[in-house]
């Protein structure tokens, strides 16, 4: 399994820009001593957002589910339908998205609570669900006006099927770090 992941993700340089493979690079040693699914998590979540640069609508509906709830900084949230307009049109255009600093939650089992002197499990299991936390630097524009951001991140995603690709994205909330001076 290792051999296939050292194979994925080599292949993936082919089409990343530079910046993305040297944040692959970093994650190599990581990856090669993690659960593939959740290896398969990772390269999913830096296809998308560098589907959001490259405004891959095939890319952006395949790795987000149709419930999705994309919130940013500000508090505006979009849909998957709102964020796939808004790329198509041109109303946001993302110009760089640089992770890092990224890690993965896997909440593995229920909360455990005792009732009348029995253990008992509070919710279901969420085998297929992760949370995963990083900082971003992202350079955007909306209606025009172009802002570069440093932001705290948080993306749930949801294994959707075994395959590789069956990770999705469905709710993302952003919180400011700081706005960088624009780079034009």
């Amino acid at each position: 399994m290792r051999v296939f992941l050292l194979f994925l993700l080599l292949s993936l340089e082919a089409w990343v820009p530079l910046k993305a493979q040297q944040q692959q690079s970093i994650l190599l040693d990581t990856m090669l001593n993690m659960d593939p699914a959740y290896g398969a998590l990772l390269l999913n979540a830096m296809e998308y957002h560098q589907a959001l640069v490259k405004r891959d609508v095939a890319v952006i509906k395949n790795r987000t589910s149709k419930q999705l709830r994309y919130g940013h900084s500000n508090g505006w949230v979009e849909s998957q339908k709102q964020q796939l307009k808004n790329l198509e049109t041109g109303y946001l255009v993302y110009h760089s998205f640089k992770e890092d600093s990224m890690s993965i939650y896997l909440p593995s089992k229920p909360p455990e609570f005792t009732l009348n002197g029995q253990l008992t499990q509070f919710g279901p299991r969420f085998d297929n669900r992760a949370t995963l936390l990083f900082k971003a630097t992202i350079d955007v524009s909306k209606e025009g006006k172009r802002n570069t951001y440093r932001l705290s991140v948080a993306e749930v995603w949801e294994k959707k099927s075994k395959k590789i690709e069956g990770w999705h994205l469905t709710g993302r909330k952003a919180h400011l770090m700081g706005s960088l001076p624009p780079k034009h």
